[in-house]
C-alpha cells in the first residue's frame, strides 16, 4: 500500500511541475473533485469552522466509496457477521439488564421487561458507526478497547503506529474507532482506528484547502522530488521547491519535525494530497509584515538587525519586516559600498523615512538621525582656507579626505605636487594619513569640495618669474622633444618652450632632434615670461649676434654676389651668402635656354653669380636674380667697349673679346623676350 501511495504522489509531483500556471493550485484554491455530483463533506456554514472531527455515533464515509451511506455500510457489515436470531438477541439483551424486582402484576412485569430490552438494544452500537472507546489492554494480539458494549473490541497493533513506526498509545487512552463487525470468533468486536484517522485527516485537509487555512504535519520520509508528510492519518507529498522560501542546502535538518503546511492540491480518486510549507511561511510573513507596518509611522526610530547587504543598500529586519536602508541614506558622506558602513548581524537604530502600505515596503535612514553637516559648510570651510583631513580612500584620479563626519573632499592627483608628475595618489599618500590642504572650490548644493595639497607650498613658477626677467641667459635640461620644439626644465616645476624657429637664424633646422637630445643641458635665453599663463619662451639662436644686422647693410639692392646653391625648391633655389644669411633665386629669375622659354635650373653645390634685387629686413629675406646678373655683365662689357679709353685700330670684337655677331643675336633675343 505504501509503495502504491508513493507512486501516486510522484505522479502528482510531475503534474505539479508540468503546470504552467502554479497559482491555480496555490494556497487557498478550493479543490474540485473529479466527480461533480459528489455530495460535499461540509456545508456552506462549515467553511469558516468546518466540522472535521468524527464523533461517536457518526457513520464513516470512506474516501474510496461514493455510495457508502450509513445503511448500506451497516448492512454490508451485518451480512458478514454471524447470524443471530431474534430470540438470541432478546436473550443477550435481557442478560445485560439488571434484574428487576418482582412485580405484583404479571402484565406490568412483562411491560417493564420489554422497555428495558428496547433501551438495551438502543445503546448497542451499529456496525459502520464511529464510537469512542478506552484502551484497557495491550498485548501481542492487538489493542483491546472498551467501547461500552456487551463485548470489548480489538484493534491490530499496526493501526497505532505513526509514520515513523513508533507505537503511540497506552492503557487508559481514549480513542475514536470504527465498529466494523460486532463479534469475531473470539467474541470480540472488530474495530478500526486507522480508517477513522484517515477520514478525519482527509476532511481536515479538504477544509484547509477550501478555507485557505494551515494544518500541522510531520515530515517523516524523503522521496523522489520531495518528502512525505504525515497529516495524522493521511499522507501528503511535499515538493522540495515548497519546503522553504529560500533554497535549502541541507534538507535533512527538516526530517522528523512537525511544521505547518498549506494544502495546494487534492486528488479524490487517488487519495493524494500535495502540501506546501513555503506558502504557509509566506502567508505568515505577510501577516506579520502587515501588522508591523500598520504600527509604523514616518519619523519613528526603530531597532533592527542587518539581514542582507547588496550593492545598493542593506535590508534590515525590524520585527519580522525586511526594510531597505539605501546606501544614499547611510551617511552624509559618499558611500562607496554599504559593507563599509554596516555588517550582517549588526544591531542598529534607524529612522523610518517612508511607508508604502500597498507594496508593503519600508524605507529607512541612518544619516537622518543627525543634522546635515553640509548646511553651514561655506562658513566652516571658506574658499582658500587651510584645513586638515584624514585620507579615507584612494582612487586613480585622487584621494578623498574626511574633514569631519559626513563631510569629505576630493584631492585631485593634479593638485598634489608642483614638481612631480603623480600618476596615482598612493605615490604620496596612504589611507589614514592626516594631510593639511587648501580649499580650492566648494559647491554646497552638490556637496562637493575640491582640495589642493601643492597650494600649501609656494608655487615654483611664480617664484622663478619673480627672480628672472626676459634677456637672462639660463641653463636647463631638455625633457621632451616635439615637432615644433623642445621643452627645457629650468628649475623644479618650471619648464620653458624652445621653439624650432628659435634654434637657428636661417631657419634651416627642420627636425628638433637634429640639434637637441633628451637629457642634454643647454644654455638658452629667456625671451618671454608670462606669469598669468604660466609660459616661458626660450631661444637658442639669440645667444649669437643676428647675422642679418650686418647683412642688411652689406647686401643692398644691386649688389652682385657669387655664392653656392644650398637647396632647390619648386619655386627656386636658395643660395647661402654667408653663415646665417641666405638669398632666394626665384625660378622667374633664372637664365633661359637659347631658343627656348625654359629656365636653366641650378644644382645644389653649384657656384653662381646673382644680383640682389630685393631686401626685407623684418622677414629676413633677400631676393636674387641670375638673369639680371648676366645682363649686367653684358652691359658692362658694352660700356667698356664704347669707352674712349679704347685705342684706335682695334675692332669692337677685339676690344670686348666677344664675337660681335654672336653678341648682337643675344641682345636681340633678350629684347624679344622682354
Amino acid at each position: 500500500m505504501m509503495v502504491e501511495e508513493r507512486q501516486n504522489f510522484e505522479s502528482d509531483e510531475k503534474e505539479l511541475s508540468d503546470s504552467k500556471d502554479e497559482s491555480k493550485i496555490g494556497a487557498g484554491t478550493p479543490l474540485h473533485d473529479t466527480e461533480e455530483t459528489e455530495t460535499p463533506l461540509y456545508v456552506t456554514g462549515e467553511k469558516v469552522n468546518p466540522v472535521v472531527g468524527i464523533g461517536p455515533g457518526t457513520p464513516l464515509n470512506e474516501p474510496e466509496t461514493d455510495e457508502d451511506t450509513i445503511e448500506s455500510k451497516a448492512s454490508e457489515v451485518m451480512s458478514e457477521a454471524p447470524a443471530v436470531t431474534e430470540a438470541q438477541a432478546q436473550a443477550e439483551a435481557a442478560a445485560q439488564v439488571v434484574e428487576a424486582p418482582v412485580a405484583e402484576s404479571p402484565g406490568m412485569e412483562e411491560e417493564d421487561f420489554a422497555l428495558e430490552l428496547d433501551k438495551a438494544l438502543e445503546n448497542e452500537p451499529t456496525p459502520g458507526e464511529v464510537i469512542r472507546g478506552r484502551v484497557i489492554r495491550i498485548d501481542d494480539d492487538g489493542v483491546v478497547v472498551d467501547i461500552g458494549s456487551k463485548s470489548e473490541g480489538i484493534i491490530d497493533r499496526k493501526e497505532f503506529l505513526n509514520a515513523k513506526g513508533d507505537f503511540t498509545t497506552q492503557v487508559g487512552d481514549e480513542v475514536e474507532v470504527l465498529l466494523e463487525r460486532r463479534e469475531n470468533r473470539e467474541g470480540l468486536s472488530v474495530l478500526s482506528k486507522q480508517k477513522v484517522d484517515k477520514r478525519k485527516s482527509w476532511n481536515t485537509a479538504k477544509a484547509a484547502l477550501a478555507n485557505n487555512s494551515s494544518l500541522e504535519g510531520l515530515i517523516y520520509q524523503k522521496c523522489k522530488g520531495g518528502f512525505m508528510v504525515d497529516l495524522g492519518g493521511s499522507q501528503a507529498f511535499l515538493p522540495v521547491s515548497q519546503l522553504d522560501v529560500a533554497q535549502v542546502k541541507n534538507p535533512d535538518i527538516f526530517m522528523d519535525k512537525k511544521y505547518q503546511f498549506k494544502v495546494i492540491k487534492m486528488n479524490r480518486e487517488r487519495g493524494n494530497i500535495v502540501v506546501s510549507r513555503r506558502n504557509h511561511i509566506l502567508e505568515e510573513r505577510d501577516k506579520k509584515r502587515s501588522d508591523v507596518i500598520s504600527e509604523l509611522t514616518p519619523g519613528r526610530l526603530v531597532h533592527g538587525v542587518v539581514k542582507n547587504i547588496t550593492n545598493f543598500g542593506a535590508f534590515i529586519d525590524i520585527g519580522g519586516v525586511d526594510a531597505l536602508l539605501h546606501s544614499n541614506d547611510m551617511s552624509w558622506a559618499k558611500v562607496s559600498h554599504p559593507k563599509h558602513i554596516v555588517n550582517i548581524g549588526d544591531e542598529i537604530e534607524v529612522l523610518v523615512l517612508s511607508i508604502d502600505q500597498a507594496a508593503g515596503k519600508v524605507a529607512l535612514g541612518l544619516k537622518q538621525k543627525s543634522e546635515d553637516p553640509w548646511l553651514n559648510i561655506t562658513e566652516k570651510y571658506p574658499k582658500d582656507s587651510m584645513v586638515e583631513g584624514e585620507v579615507v580612500s584612494l582612487t586613480d584620479f585622487g584621494a578623498f579626505l574626511r574633514l569631519e563626519n559626513g563631510v569629505e573632499g576630493l584631492l585631485p592627483v593634479s593638485e598634489m605636487s608642483w614638481t612631480k608628475r603623480i600618476r596615482h595618489p598612493k605615490e604620496m599618500l596612504k589611507k589614514g594619513d592626516t594631510v593639511r590642504v587648501k580649499v580650492l572650490s566648494l559647491a554646497a548644493d552638490a556637496k562637493k569640495i575640491t582640495l589642493g595639497l601643492r597650494q600649501t607650498e609656494q608655487e615654483p613658477f611664480s617664484l622663478y618669474v619673480e627672480t628672472h626677467q626676459a634677456g637672462d641667459v639660463v641653463s636647463g635640461e631638455v625633457k621632451t622633444l616635439a615637432h615644433y620644439g623642445a621643452f627645457v626644465e629650468l628649475a623644479a616645476g618650471v619648464t620653458g618652450l624652445l621653439h624650432i624657429s628659435d634654434l637657428s637664424w636661417n631657419g634651416s633646422v627642420k627636425q628638433t632632434g637634429d640639434v637637441l637630445k633628451v637629457g642634454e643641458r643647454v644654455e638658452v635665453k629667456l625671451l618671454e615670461l608670462n606669469k598669468d599663463k604660466k609660459k616661458i619662451a626660450l631661444g637658442l639662436k639669440q645667444l649669437s649676434e643676428d647675422p642679418w644686422v650686418a647683412a642688411v647693410k652689406k647686401y643692398v639692392v644691386g649688389t652682385m654676389v657669387k655664392a653656392k646653391v644650398v637647396r632647390n625648391t619648386k619655386f627656386g633655389a636658395f643660395i647661402e651668402l654667408e653663415p646665417g644669411v641666405e638669398g632666394l633665386v626665384h625660378i622667374s629669375q633664372l637664365e633661359k635656354e637659347k631658343g627656348k622659354n625654359e629656365p636653366v635650373l641650378l644644382t645644389e653645390g653649384q657656384m653662381v653669380e646673382a644680383k640682389v634685387i630685393k631686401v626685407n629686413w623684418e622677414e629676413h629675406k633677400i631676393g636674387l636674380s641670375v638673369r639680371e646678373a648676366i645682363s649686367a655683365q653684358e652691359a658692362a662689357e658694352m660700356r667698356k667697349y664704347l669707352s674712349p679709353a679704347n685705342k684706335p685700330g682695334f675692332s669692337l670684337g677685339e676690344a670686348s673679346g666677344v664675337n660681335m655677331e654672336e653678341l648682337m643675336k643675344r641682345l636681340q633675343s633678350k629684347s624679344e623676350n622682354q
